[in-house]
């Protein structure tokens, strides 16, 4: 009975820890980051999914070479069934959260279970392991790093030889999730150089075999393209491990990396909360306030790290069994080659290229514990009393941990929720979430005009979060600091921001101007804790004759050859040197430009004989996305020196294509160029 009752008890004390790890990764989804990373992947796995986009290459990674497209074709699974990046959220999380049982798993059959209990509950509260669980990147999921170490156990400890296939095809799909996966690169080939014994021939060919085809579709591209992630491949990898030291063995690499020391404290750091603070940005102090003072809780696990990893060592050469000594000698290889490949970097380490440690620092910490109590337990009845009592020391010393560790996780929820525009971790998901829902259900059957700081999905953030918030709804951007478009629709809507609250931006004067119109009207408003909104305003129009009121009319219109149409302006006829001049102009499309050509507005003070002295550039409304009948409110500011010497000017306006330059020309009735720009009247400079 009481070996069944301590069955009984371990099975409950596995599913607390499950529980609570899978609780930690799920609640409060919503409270995710979602800058432009996270938002790109997400906007291409709903290409995948709805439009037929099939990539031979991923996003680019920060040491400027194309990822390999794994993750965005995981993203694009559940992104089929419900196109809300919410659904890759959640579908990331799932992943994630399975590595808990797929690590007990896996560290009781290496390591036994008490070991394994021990590891899967640092795992489970780990505020960094939760952290990374939920964010939609390019990065190895420690499910899959897992997959890869168990083949490798598979056929190397426990000579299972087919699963060297597995190896291989684990090994691809860490290569397509996240560069930093060449770590196992090494750790396959070291372990197939001191194993030899295992590794049978035909399962090696297969998963050789399985590993090309896996990869060819990335080879065949980058050979299309002159090689250059290949070359960026090598030069990573080579000069991270100083193996380029002053060879010049690649082209461009300057004979390796600088030493550096980030790597072994990224590595240590990711085992308990250090560092987590900055997620917290400006108010990382308050942060650290707000959660009991057991920070030095940190430099234990590190602690116990190094003896884990000490202990590991040791048994790798002196283990008991042949199977002991290759189970630690693989373990060791996972924790080592990482680090290894990062101690001279070519680009600067960041902490998350350490998720391919998770779960093995946990794994080393669970072995030592339990080896130090197996080892008490050996000295008699004495023995057996003082492994009673450092069990239970152990384990309420552990509890104290672990129960630290979710404090840090809760009070970081709160910090989004309370701070959620911070420098550290930036608006999540939640808001921008509510904003894009409030949109839609105001627009109806409308269209949704996105004005932000920036105009370009992929490029800037705002826009990249709501393209793929709005997937699948008819939807434009404008930056209305330089341009606020009207469609030519009588109802659509505008969702701006995020709007920093502090009254004199010109973001915010921009959007004041647009609310002062008669057929305007403010909807929801989606505030955040810290001041920061998202606003959102309703067009209801029959026509758009209230835009031009008050403004100086062109003669009924100035064609361009590209067919806009410049209708009227407005702007001071005396302005100051030395202070900035404001000039309006509104401009209409008569029909789209042809695809691929981007266009460039300018407003221009031009001395009497026809010297260019001052301009403001700027599109503000890509031209890409123009449609028949679109209107725009465009604003220049046009910057004058002080040293402008005071007298008459000429005021002119124009259009150009980006980024080649090219003047287009004002045309008459039939077609033909007449001028390379519009005359606005005469300006006055004074001092």
């Amino acid at each position: 009975m009481s070996v069944f009752n301590r069955i009984d008890r371990r099975n409950l004390l596995l599913v607390v820890i499950l529980g609570l790890g899978f609780a930690l990764r799920f609640s409060q989804p919503t409270l995710v980051e979602f800058k432009r990373d996270e938002a790109t992947i997400a906007r291409l796995g709903q290409a995948i999914a709805w439009e037929g986009y099939l990539p031979a290459v991923g996003v680019d990674s920060s040491l400027g070479i194309d990822n390999l497209p794994m993750t965005l074709y995981l993203v694009a699974l559940p992104l089929r069934l419900w196109s809300d990046p919410l659904s890759a959220v959640l579908f990331t999380i799932l992943l994630n959260a399975l590595a808990l049982p797929a690590s007990y798993l896996l560290a009781r059959a290496a390591l036994g279970e008490r070991a394994a209990l021990v590891s899967t509950a640092l795992f489970a509260v780990c505020p960094w392991a939760v952290l990374y669980a939920r964010k939609i990147w390019a990065r190895s999921l420690p499910l899959f790093v897992l997959i890869f170490m168990t083949s490798l156990l598979m056929t190397f400890a426990w000579r299972r030889r087919w699963a060297l296939v597995a190896s291989f095809v684990s090994l691809a799909a860490l290569l397509g999730l996240q560069l930093e996966a060449l770590a196992f690169v090494p750790v396959l080939v070291v372990a197939m150089a001191l194993y030899r014994d295992a590794i049978a021939w035909r399962p090696l060919v297969v998963g050789v075999l399985a590993l090309t085809i896996l990869l060819a579709p990335y080879v065949v591209h980058d050979a299309q393209t002159g090689w250059a992630n290949t070359q960026g491949l090598l030069d990573y990898a080579l000069k991270g491990t100083g193996a380029l030291q002053g060879t010049g063995a690649l082209q461009g690499t300057g004979g390796g990396g600088v030493f550096s020391w980030d790597a072994v404290r990224y590595a240590f750091a990711l085992v308990g909360s250090q560092g987590i603070e900055g997620q917290a940005g400006p108010y990382h102090a308050q942060f650290r306030s707000q959660v009991p003072d057991l920070w030095w809780t940190n430099q234990v696990l590190s602690v116990l790290l190094v003896a884990g990893l000490g202990n590991a060592f040791y048994q790798a050469l002196r283990g008991r069994t042949e199977q002991r000594r290759r189970t630690f000698t693989l373990l060791v290889l996972w924790s080592v080659f990482p680090v290894l490949l990062q101690v001279k970097p070519s680009a600067p380490t960041q902490p998350h290229y350490f998720v391919t440690h998770y779960p093995v620092q946990f794994m080393l910490i669970g072995s030592l514990a339990t080896g130090i109590l197996e080892g008490l337990s050996g000295h008699g009845d004495a023995g057996r009393r003082l492994t009673w009592w450092a069990a239970r020391g152990c384990l309420g010393f552990f509890l104290v941990i672990c129960g630290w560790q979710v404090l840090v996780t809760r009070q970081l929820r709160v910090t989004m929720q309370t701070r959620p525009s911070t420098g550290g971790y930036g608006i999540p998901l939640r808001y921008t979430r509510q904003a894009a829902g409030a949109a839609r259900a105001l627009a109806g059957e409308g269209e949704i005009i996105v004005l932000a700081e920036g105009t370009t999905p992929f490029v800037t953030e705002t826009p990249t979060v709501f393209d793929a918030l709005l997937f699948g709804f008819p939807h434009r951007f404008a930056d209305p600091r330089a341009a606020i478009p009207f469609p030519q629709k009588e109802r659509f809507v505008y969702l701006a921001g995020p709007v920093a609250g502090v009254g004199n931006s010109s973001f915010e004067i921009s959007l004041e101007r647009l609310a002062a119109l008669p057929s305007v009207a403010p909807g929801p408003v989606i505030r955040l804790a810290d001041g920061v909104s998202y606003r959102t305003y309703r067009w209801d129009g029959e026509t758009r004759d209230e835009v031009v009121t008050g403004l100086q009319s062109l003669d009924g219109g100035v064609p361009f050859a590209n067919n806009v149409v410049f209708a009227a302006y407005d702007a001071n006829s005396v302005a100051r040197a030395g202070s900035p001049l404001d000039v309006t102009l509104v401009w209409w499309v008569r029909d789209p430009p042809p695809g691929g050509t981007d266009y460039h507005f300018t407003a221009q003070v031009l001395s009497r004989e026809g010297i260019l002295v001052a301009q403001d550039d700027h599109a503000g409304f890509p031209s890409r996305t123009w449609e028949a009948g679109d209107l725009s409110l465009a604003h220049f500011v046009i910057p004058l020196a002080e040293d402008l010497a005071p007298g008459s000017y000429l005021l002119r306006a124009g259009v150009y294509t980006y980024p080649d330059v090219v003047v287009v020309p004002v045309v008459n009735a039939v077609g033909e160029p007449v001028d390379d720009g519009v005359g606005l009247g005469e300006l006055t400079i004074v001092r």
